[in-house]
Formats: structure tokens, sequence, C-alpha cells
């Protein structure tokens, strides 16, 4: 190649490096942008969350196609407390059936130790139950095994479970109640002297989401019966809880809604809507089993 051939060749040279530059960054990018995508990294923790943070607010998750069904707790092993739930007492018989004596009753909240169990001819299971001279079968249906407390308010009272508490509030007919921890309330409990009542939902459901209704059922609520019970699916505002995807209830809770109206109290008409994640929740019914209303 002559001097002349060799100088006319530099030209060239620099516009091909220069090209390759400039093509370096957007490719090498570009390959890392897929790197990243095809392949997620670690987390801190060692594991990687597959549910997008919500990007805009207000934001659900899908429905689940199925729903978390909650067992009921096994009794424990005999000799164990129990909890009068039932707001008339339980009576305390000599035998484990209702056709034998009364002996005794113990009112609502109370503690005793059952330590024999034992069916009667329709089924009921029966426990035999000690309170201090006391003691006698108690039927099953109006004791709970898990501690209790009293709560009331505007012409009702309930017991609750241990770890649910009443949020105070200056409206004496609008009540929270909420398990410690839980980012949504168990039950809010509305009262009026009136007939009519509007609901009143939490603040951490999505009020653009129509609830989804899963299904009815018929319930005694004090003396009244028949009471409707209507279940639905609501959905959760991700943006104000951003743990709902890992929830029990999937982001879409139960909401359980029982309207006693005012035709059978004369005096006031109460809502009690639940969220749970269960539709047939145990311990909604075991709350409203213990609701006494004036």
């Amino acid at each position: 190649m002559t001097m002349r051939s060799a100088l006319r060749l530099i030209p060239l040279m620099a516009i091909g490096a220069a090209a390759a530059f400039l093509l370096a960054g957007p490719l090498t990018s570009l390959y890392k942008s897929n790197a990243v995508a095809g392949r997620p990294q670690p987390s801190a923790s060692g594991t990687i969350d597959p549910h997008a943070s919500p990007t805009s607010c207000p934001a659900s998750l899908p429905m689940p196609k199925t729903a978390t069904t909650v067992a009921p707790p096994a009794a424990p092993a005999l000799p164990f407390p129990v909890w009068v739930n039932e707001p008339l007492g339980a009576k305390v018989r000599a035998g484990a059936s209702s056709s034998t004596a009364q002996l005794g009753i113990l009112s609502q909240g109370t503690q005793a130790t059952a330590d024999q169990r034992a069916p009667d001819a329709s089924g009921n299971v029966w426990y035999h139950v000690k309170q201090a001279s006391l003691s006698g079968w108690v039927r099953s249906d109006l004791i709970v095994t898990t501690a209790v407390h009293a709560a009331s308010g505007f012409g009702w009272s309930l017991m609750l479970p241990q770890g649910y508490q009443v949020a105070p509030s200056s409206d004496p007919s609008l009540t929270t109640i909420s398990k410690s921890g839980d980012d949504l309330p168990f039950l809010i409990l509305q009262t009026s002297a009136s007939d009519t009542l509007t609901v009143q939902l939490p603040a951490q459901l999505r009020p653009d989401v129509a609830p989804v209704a899963d299904h009815t059922t018929t319930v005694q609520v004090w003396s009244y019966t028949p009471i409707t019970e209507q279940v639905s699916r609501v959905a959760l505002n991700t943006c104000k809880v951003t743990s709902a995807w890992a929830r029990p209830d999937q982001g879409w809770p139960f909401m359980s809604s029982v309207y006693v109206e005012k035709k059978y109290t004369k005096t006031h008409s109460y809502l009690f809507s639940f969220f749970s994640a269960d539709p047939n929740s145990p311990l909604v019914k075991q709350v409203l089993d213990s609701v006494a209303l004036s």
C-alpha cells in the first residue's frame, strides 16, 4: 500500500470508530434493561415480592376466585376454661340434657372450668362445668373456649374476644371495633332512633367499587328472628392498606351486614357491618350470638 492510500483510509477509520462508540451506549443500556426485567434481583430479605405496588390511587387487587375458609379452633383437651357468651346466661343442669333439673345459671361473661364432655339424644354437645360452688352441665353453644370481655354502647351490649377493642368516638351512634394490629375494622355498629340508616363504610375500602354479593342467610339477634344476614365481598384500597395482597382475605374481605329494624326493638334500629376473611366466619356468629339490644 502506498503512503497516499494509507492516508485516505485514516478518515474512514475515524468515522467507524465514532459510530461504534455512539452505538455502544444504547446497546449496553438495552442489554441491562432486558437483564433486569428478565431476572429479578433478590431483595434485602432474600425473597421477591411478586405483587406490584400501587402506582395510582385508588387501586385494588383482582378479586380471588376462591375464598379462604377459616376453620374454627378445635376444643382444647379437658379440663379447660370456658366463658358464657349467651346474653341471657347459661342454665346449669343436673345432666347433659335440657330435660334435666336446672341447678342454677351462669351470667354472661362468667368464667368456669369444663372437665367433661357428652352428647345428648339430639346430638348437641354438653360440657360439665364448675364455677365456685356450682357444678353441672351446660350446652356448648352457650359458651366459648376463648376469653371474652364485655363492650356496650347506645342501646346495645356484646362480648368481644381478647385483642378486640372499641375505638374512641365522639358519636355515640357509631361504634368501630378493631382487632389489635389489623388495618381494617372488624365491626362497625350503627344505631339510629329512626327507621333508616346511612351505611358507614371504613375508609380502607374503595368507595368506587361496588360490593359483590356472595350469599344471604337467616340469623337470630337477641330474641329477634328471622333477621337476614347479607354477605358480600368488598375491595380494599391497596393505597391505604399496602399489605392487602398478603392478608388472608387477599385484598377482598367479606362484609357481613345484619340490619335489625326498629319494628323489633320499638326504640332503635341497628346495623352491624362485620369484615372478615371467611364468608361464614365463626367469630362473626359468636359475636352476634352475644348481642343484647334495648
